[in-house]
Order: C-alpha cells, then sequence, then structure tokens
C-alpha cells in the first residue's frame, strides 16, 4: 500500500483536491450559483426612485452579525472593526429598546445599555439596527427616541435603520438616519422571468414611495437587487467558513463588487 501510494501521489492527491472540491460545491450549493452571472430579463424599472441621502460612515463593507448581547459587543467589535449588526424591538409603552433576535425572548438587554458600553469602550463601528416589530402604532414615537440615543451618544451618520416595512422608514430618513428596506425572502434562481417581473414591481412599489438608502436581503439575492436596482446600495449577509474554497470565492466576489455596500459575516 506504501509503494502505491508514492508511486501515485500526485494522483491521489488531485483525487483528494477534487472530491473536495465537490463536496464543498454540494455543502455550498446557493453560494456556488451566486458566483456564476445569471441571465436576468431586460425588464427594469426607469422610474426615478426616490433615495435618501443621508449617508452612513463606513470603513469597510464586512461587519459581525447578531451582536445581541453584552458579551458579544465586547468580544466580537473593536476599535477596528468596521460595524455590526443587532435586532431591536421597541416598546411603546416604556419608550425603550430592546435588543434581542426571536421575538417574545426578550434578554433585558437594551439599545441604552448597549450605546452606553459602546461608548465606554471607544468603538467607532457602524451599528445596524435590525427593527424587528416597526409598524404603523409605533413608528413615530421610535423616530423620537432613536433621534434622541443618536444625538445623546454623538452617533450621526453611524447607525442604519432596516426594516421590511419600506414606508415606515422614511421618517428615519428625514430624521437623518440611513435606511434599508428589508426586501421579501425570495430566490431568484428559482423562478422564471414572469415571478422575476413581478418582484421587481412589488419592490419597486414600496421603494417608490418611500426614501430609503439602500436595499438589504440574503446573499442570493443581492445579485438580483444589484441588477435591478442599480442606484441603491446592497446590503447582504452570508456564512463564513474559513475551511470553504466556495465561500472563499464569494466573499472575494461580494469585495469587489462596489454595489455590495456591507456584508455580515458570523
Amino acid at each position: 500500500m506504501l509503494k502505491f501510494i508514492a508511486r501515485n501521489k500526485y494522483k491521489l492527491m488531485a483525487f483528494i483536491i477534487i472530491l473536495y472540491a465537490a463536496v464543498d460545491v454540494v455543502l455550498h450549493k446557493g453560494l456556488t450559483r451566486v458566483l456564476f452571472p445569471k441571465t436576468f430579463t431586460a425588464y427594469k424599472m426607469h422610474t426615478a426612485l426616490p433615495l435618501n441621502k443621508s449617508t452612513l460612515n463606513n470603513q469597510g463593507k464586512v461587519w459581525e452579525i447578531a451582536v445581541n448581547t453584552k458579551e458579544l459587543l465586547m468580544n466580537k467589535v473593536s476599535k477596528n472593526s468596521n460595524g455590526f449588526e443587532c435586532d431591536i424591538y421597541f416598546d411603546a409603552r416604556k419608550n425603550i429598546f430592546d435588543v434581542h433576535h426571536d421575538e417574545d425572548n426578550s434578554t433585558g438587554w437594551y439599545l441604552d445599555s448597549l450605546l452606553a458600553l459602546y461608548k465606554q469602550l471607544s468603538l467607532n463601528a457602524g451599528i445596524w439596527l435590525d427593527f424587528k416589530n416597526l409598524d404603523d402604532s409605533n413608528a413615530d414615537a421610535a423616530v423620537t427616541a432613536l433621534t434622541r440615543l443618536r444625538d445623546q451618544y454623538g452617533l450621526n451618520n453611524r447607525l442604519l435603520v432596516e426594516s421590511r416595512n419600506g414606508h415606515l422608514l422614511t421618517a428615519f430618513s428625514d430624521s437623518g438616519f440611513f435606511t434599508s428596506f428589508y426586501t421579501p425572502i425570495f430566490n431568484p434562481y428559482q423562478i422564471n422571468d414572469a415571478e422575476s417581473k413581478k418582484w421587481v414591481d412589488s419592490i419597486s412599489a414600496v421603494i417608490t414611495k418611500a426614501r430609503v438608502s439602500a436595499l438589504s436581503g440574503y446573499y442570493f439575492q443581492y445579485p438580483f437587487l444589484n441588477h435591478y436596482f442599480p442606484n441603491y446600495p446592497v446590503l447582504t449577509w452570508a456564512a463564513n467558513d474559513r475551511f470553504s474554497i466556495v465561500n472563499g470565492l464569494f466573499k472575494r466576489k461580494a469585495a469587489r463588487n462596489k454595489n455590495v455596500f456591507i456584508v455580515l459575516y458570523p
């Protein structure tokens, strides 16, 4: 056996590399699809959409995802970090923002406390606020409360507000926040041209009536958003498997795409 291996070591190495690559592609088939250009239909919106002119200080597009606890803020975010994302729920009765991901699973950690620690640690990272429960009943109070926190902690041009309710982001945009419409979940690689057109129309219907700074969606949506809405920076998120060739190639492609503004990685 040892003699066989010695005589065929280069063939065995090539076989192992090919096998590794094949397994990597299977395990990361979603990322693999994004690596190859997709031919989208020529259908585009030609209407001049209302863009939010607020800016966001962003030193780099790689940000930390789901920094929802004190420990994660202290351990994952440093003075050299570009930014981080956290999930917030506004409690209109208490006029405070809860920081946690799952609904009805409050941890007692509040945005006010997070920002106080942020200032104590002398951080400069951008802060992406995934607003989970923004609706018509709390939007006005939320804008006032978040503006107060921004001014209190001196965070002009460092806060990003994201919501699925794009029409409610106009008030945040008008108050100087960088905003992003969290687009509905759909996979552009699994729909036909007619369905693609419906999604273009659906997203356009929202942002035509609102002023937002950017569009956000899953990693498999960013080529679609980039194609149909080239005037909007794209925010996305993906896995971060350092042992994956496919993941490495995706990260390289996203890094080179000028329209990808932020990518969240765990």
